[in-house]
């Protein structure tokens, strides 16, 4: 594939940060997604193949979009999936992005299984800049998605038991990764954990084992990600700004104390985590055990969970704050390539790869 005029390089990337923070999401709290202190080299960490673009007008760069493409399992097997993210067009430039048939051509591979972006509920832009393109490249949604910001002294209803908890070790690596596997291959997009070290800042050390004997039977990782990408609140409107004032309350309430405007948030991701057999008591269980390990060090936690996640109930019942995405197929009408099709009931999606 020749090399596409769009395609970015390390030379760009304090220009890609400054568009990824031209603008925050709205709603009562206006978030900003971030990649500091360099947004092409954040991207180079990501696991799988990193692909960064920018759109240029009259010698500015004016607009931003990755592809990330990382193998998955799609009916069992295992596939090649290109995530295209980040798409941002510097919100003081008044003119259009320019994202024209080149660019979206050159984000097809052919050895590519399935492309998919990620479009938080209030972004409004993002589709539109989609939908200019229509006959060059179509969305359809697939899936919710939900991620939910926790603080780790919630309460959480989780039945007794005699399992072992425990972090795991250096000697769990076989034993994890055979786990990892067996039970994300019968999830959609779960990723193929081939190695920890696919997985920038990801260790053994911060997975945690729920095990009956030997046998794992719920497993995380507490991954921190803060290095490298941020979420950091711009601004609090609405109910939220009042909210701000009752942070005592809040926390009284098993809420996140609300963070201060324009701070990045510590926290990490609740990455990984599996049950098997989706077993709801254990996750429960683990959800539990794992939470007074996380209140050591940090007062909130991140997970993610598709609509159809066998846990959203069990999340939806506990106080946090939450934005909804919605998760887009994207295909090229103008290509005869054929793409793999995940089941929108089984659909999961690691948060830490979002």
């Amino acid at each position: 594939m020749s090399e596409s005029k769009y395609q970015a390089t390390p030379a760009d990337g304090k220009e890609i940060l400054r568009i990824l923070e031209s603008s925050a999401a709205k709603g009562s709290i206006e978030l900003i997604y971030t990649r500091r202190p360099d947004a092409y080299e954040s991207y180079m960490k990501e696991s799988g193949d990193a692909r960064v673009f920018v759109s240029r007008a009259g010698g500015r760069t004016v607009g931003t979009c990755a592809e990330l493409v990382r193998e998955v399992y799609i009916g069992g097997e295992m596939c090649r999936a290109a995530y295209v993210c980040g798409l941002k067009k510097d919100a003081e430039y008044e003119g259009g992005v320019g994202f024209g048939a080149r660019l979206i051509k050159d984000l097809q591979q052919s050895d590519v299984d399935f492309y998919y972006c990620s479009v938080v509920a209030e972004n409004t832009d993002a589709r539109r800049m989609f939908e200019k393109s229509r006959r060059l490249l179509s969305m359809k949604a697939i899936s919710g998605y939900k991620t939910y910001i926790i603080n780790p002294n919630v309460k959480i209803k989780a039945p007794k038991h005699t399992f072992t908890f425990r972090r795991a070790t250096e000697s769990d690596t076989s034993t994890l990764l055979n786990f990892l596997n067996t039970e994300g291959k019968r999830k959609d997009m779960f990723p193929v954990v081939n190695s920890l070290n696919d997985f920038y800042n990801l260790h053994i050390s911060d997975f945690y084992l729920l095990l009956d004997g030997e046998n794992i039977i719920a497993t995380a990782a507490l991954w921190k990600q803060t290095e490298y990408k941020q979420y950091i609140v711009k601004r609090y409107g609405g109910v939220m700004k009042l909210a701000r004032i009752f942070n005592p309350m809040l926390s009284a309430l098993r809420y996140i104390k609300l963070p201060k405007a324009n701070e990045p948030l510590v926290f990490p991701m609740l990455a990984f985590f599996l049950s098997k057999d989706d077993n709801a008591d254990n996750y429960r269980i683990f959800l539990n055990e794992i939470k007074r390990e996380i209140s050591k060090d940090y007062g909130m936690f991140v997970i993610g969970l598709s609509d159809s996640h066998f846990a959203r109930p069990i999340m939806d019942k506990l106080p946090s704050i939450s934005f909804k995405t919605e998760i887009y197929e994207i295909k090229f009408p103008w290509s005869e390539q054929g793409y793999k099709a995940p089941d929108p009931q089984s659909v999961y999606l690691e948060c830490g790869l979002l």
